[in-house]
């Protein structure tokens, strides 16, 4: 696959018609989503508790007096002293969910159709509490999908495939993430809020509870909702034509698509008040309003849009030779894509590329394919603008074999494989034109980090001025990985169980990286060059088990387990002052972590001296009984 094949290819093949009467096919399912780990969170007693114990290792005095921790651990008075799992509290144990799909599919013998519809929904986990307006997340996702083939006469084929699909999502308005959201559920102080309680918003009261901290409705409750809606329209045309009056198995193929997107975002937005409680001289709690509720107001969001279109012209041959089976493709491809984002967002991107594929299979026992794709990258100066990039693979069905015949019942089908192959990778963080020449900015800030300029000390009093922006790299080539695979697969108990294992080399070079070398004095962003190298090996096994109960009933069981690590090969850095600070030789993104020993005592001295001979490092302060001890691995007291 070339240009698109560096990082993995999914194929998708939908069904298609077939001669004869209309069939009706109807299928429904419904599911429940749960909270797939339940955490255990400190409750307010033990909050409090460790609040204290933090501040009196440290020196200070406790926070939260007895009476307080008393009221926590006794649930005595919650409005004042509150204890709130918020996640239980925000959230329902479980969503509903449901997908249902209606298809038709027929034909006659000059054409063949399939035609079908689906719904799916999703439900939200947030509790609504009494809000009017819905904020709950909520998704339902309406697809569609025609296959019409036509039959023109005997040798030409004519395929039209149209599908698309309407999305509807909502989710609450927090002014923020979504995963920001849910880590401020997880991230919220027990006390810091009773909840909804009687229709209101209950705040703790700082008076009562020092630092309640923020509650887990904060972020969302009240806030209003948004709602995004998506259309996505895929328009394919496929011309088949038959060659066979230039020789058998010659066929040509022609393909048009034409795929569009386009979303909106409607924006309700509100708030509602909050209430402190307050102890009246008579001892009754009332309220103190902050805030107010307000009308839902609407707005319009973010939209975006895309649009594409695809082309390509296949010559294919498929012909056998007695025992011998050949198959060839030479194709050609092009896209343009409209909107792709970024600085140069209203000009399209493209690619353009050739394919050469040959297969051979003999008694299909013995098989060898190759492929070689040739690409073409706007990212690119001319020179460097087209990768080759060649595969090919060998496989052994050796269950053919007459040798294999005495166990055939026992092991059904037995098949070894190997992969070798090249793919490329012309993306880089979404830059493109990565050879143009550098672009400039101007602006002001009156920071005095910022673009503009400024005289003397008087840094409040900046100037507009320009700024060199990322520099060009003429130099800038494809990244290529060479990917190596080796696999067996086997059939047991007649059929029903098969195996697949894979070992899997892949080896990157010349990795688009932008470099960090050089000095924040020269006053640009470096372009990227091609300068990294990693490795990664893994391996992967896939069992399933397939069979039948009856006529009617028919079940299956997947099983799949694998795992990978990689290296970084080479890594153009920074001189570092240590060798445990080079990335060269670790893993990608591993960061290097202090080695927790424990958390000293008035015998860590002791027992430290006696594991590494030397005495815990102070780093100038004086250790208290609960401060964290690090291992000093280079042991230079530092």
């Amino acid at each position: 696959f070339g240009v698109r094949g560096a990082n993995g290819v999914i194929l998708i093949t939908t069904k298609r018609g077939a001669e004869g009467k209309a069939k009706i096919s109807f299928t429904t399912s419904a599911g429940v989503n749960v909270r797939t780990k339940e955490l255990e969170f400190a409750n307010s007693y033990q909050y409090a508790s460790y609040v204290n114990m933090m501040r009196t290792n440290d020196g200070n005095e406790p926070l939260y007096s007895d009476e307080q921790l008393a009221a926590f651990r006794d649930h005595t008075n919650p409005l004042l002293y509150p204890d709130i799992n918020w996640i239980d509290y925000c959230m329902n144990k479980a969503a509903f969910q449901s997908q249902h799909n209606v298809s038709i599919s027929g034909g006659t013998n000059n054409m063949r159709y399939f035609v079908s519809a689906g719904l799916f929904t999703q439900d939200g986990m947030f509790k609504q509490f009494n809000l009017t307006d819905d904020f709950n997340f909520d998704y339902k996702r309406y697809n569609y999908r025609a296959n019409l083939d036509f039959d023109i006469s005997k040798t030409t084929l004519l395929s039209v495939n149209i599908g698309g699909r309407v999305e509807s999502k909502r989710t609450p308005e927090s002014g923020e993430d979504q995963n920001q959201l849910f880590r401020k559920l997880y991230w919220a102080v027990p006390f810091a809020s009773a909840g909804i309680v009687d229709g209101k918003y209950i705040k703790t009261n700082a008076d009562y509870v020092t630092k309640p901290g923020a509650d887990g409705l904060e972020s969302y409750y009240g806030k209003g909702f948004r709602n995004q809606t998506t259309n996505v329209l895929n328009l394919d045309l496929v011309l088949d034509q038959k060659l066979d009056f230039i020789t058998k198995g010659l066929s040509i193929k022609l393909k048009g698509s034409y795929n569009s997107s386009y979303s909106t975002t409607k924006i309700a937005s509100s708030s509602v008040a909050t209430y402190t409680p307050v102890v009246d001289d008579k001892g009754a709690i009332t309220y103190k309003k902050s805030g107010s509720d307000s009308q839902t107001s609407y707005r319009e969001g973010d939209y975006g849009k895309g649009r594409d279109w695809y082309m390509e012209l296949a010559l294919n041959y498929n012909r056998k030779f007695g025992n011998h089976s050949v198959t060839g493709l030479f194709l050609y491809n092009q896209s343009k894509r409209y909107y792709p984002g970024g600085t140069y967002d209203y000009i399209p991107t493209g690619y353009v590329g050739l394919v050469g594929r040959v297969t051979y299979d003999w008694k299909t026992r013995y098989l060898a394919e190759f492929n070689v794709g040739y690409n073409g990258s706007e990212n690119f100066n001319p020179e460097n603008r087209y990768g080759f990039f060649p595969a090919g693979s060998i496989g052994w069905i050796v269950s053919e074999e007459p040798f294999f015949a005495p166990i055939k019942k026992v092991v059904n089908y037995f098949k070894v494989r190997a992969t070798l192959g090249m793919v490329g990778n012309d993306n880089y963080a979404g830059q493109r034109f990565l050879y143009l020449p550098g672009s400039y900015g101007y602006g002001q800030n009156n920071d005095h980090n910022g673009p503009g300029g400024f005289f003397g000390q008087n840094i409040g009093n900046a100037k507009p001025g320009a700024w060199e922006a990322t520099q060009s790299n003429p130099y800038a080539k494809w990244e290529t990985a060479v990917k190596q695979n080796y696999g067996l697969d086997f059939n047991i108990l007649n059929d029903h169980l098969s195996v697949s294992a894979d070992y899997f080399i892949e080896k990157r070079r010349d990795i688009l990286r932008t470099p960090d070398y050089l000095p924040g004095i020269l006053g640009m962003t470096l372009p990227a060059i091609n300068v990294n190298k990693v490795e990664n090996k893994g391996f992967e096994i896939q069992a399933k088990w397939n069979d039948r109960i009856g006529t009617d009933f028919r079940y299956w069981a997947n099983f799949n387990i694998s795992f990978a690590r990689n290296k970084i090969v080479f890594m153009n850095e920074v001189e570092q002052n240590e060798p445990w600070m080079y990335q060269t030789g670790r893993r990608i993104n591993s960061r290097s972590m202090y080695k927790f020993w424990g958390f000293y005592d008035e015998t860590a001295d002791l027992r430290y001296q006696e594991e590494f001979g030397i005495p815990i490092s102070d780093h100038g302060i004086t250790l208290q009984p609960g401060d964290a001890v690090y291992v000093d691995l280079n042991k230079d007291g530092k």
